[in-house]
């Protein structure tokens, strides 16, 4: 099996070569990874609906809305996910080829007039979106109404970083060092923040302000 792109997705290539350890080459300006046939069909078909719904989407967004903000286009990405996620497993089917880029380009048209509804949304509003009062609250609505992935996490001090940590404390991977940002990447249901770890005030006004929901204190942590 061969999935290629141009450079556009090229992190989405990457992904899935860590994922079926692959490699991949460049070839006249296109990236190309040839897998085994042998590998799981169905994880590979959740991983690039993944890459649908989360970089592509991603990248639509930013091309098209007005405010450039890294917060914003996260919790887009993240509200309503889990319709995303249906339309883009009816309408991707795996192939011996897969070009990435032409998914993108001419597969996606149910998703992109999803995606559009929102864009003009905020597009129209973005002037008084630029007041950093009314822009938060569009945040925390989004924040308050996206899709939720996990049933907790705990915030926390390890070693002077803000660490977020799984149900038995076990810090989770986080691939951002915006805390806000690394929370909606994670998206859970309720947020624990441990007080008594040296947790700065900014830090913990700044969950309380865009997840004002799914806040409880915690104290006494075993670290």
């Amino acid at each position: 099996m061969e999935i290629s792109t141009d450079e556009r997705f090229i992190s989405s290539l990457k992904h899935l070569a860590q994922k079926f350890n692959g490699q991949i080459k460049c070839n006249h300006h296109r990236y190309v990874l040839n897998l085994k046939q042998n590998i799981n069909q169905y994880q590979l078909l959740d991983c690039i609906t993944n890459q649908i719904v989360t970089v592509m989407k991603a990248k639509y967004l930013w091309d098209r809305l007005y405010i450039k903000n890294d917060t914003l286009i996260k919790v887009l990405v993240n509200y309503d996910k889990k319709s995303d996620t249906v339309i883009a497993n009816s309408i991707f089917q795996l192939t011996p080829r897969i070009l990435l880029d032409s998914l993108y380009d001419f597969a996606l048209y149910r998703l992109k007039c999803r995606w559009d509804e929102v864009i003009q949304l905020v597009n129209e509003n973005h002037l008084q979106l630029t007041q950093k009062v009314l822009f938060n609250e569009l945040l925390r609505f989004l924040i308050l109404n996206m899709d939720y992935r996990i049933a907790e996490v705990h915030v926390m001090n390890i070693n002077n970083h803000t660490t977020i940590c799984d149900q038995k404390l076990q810090p989770l991977k986080q691939c951002e060092d915006n805390i806000i940002n690394a929370l909606i990447d994670v998206a859970p249901k309720q947020i624990f923040i441990h007080a008594d770890t040296n947790l700065s005030h900014d830090i913990i006004e700044q969950i309380e302000i865009f997840f004002p929901n799914c806040i409880c204190i915690e104290y006494n942590a075993v670290l």
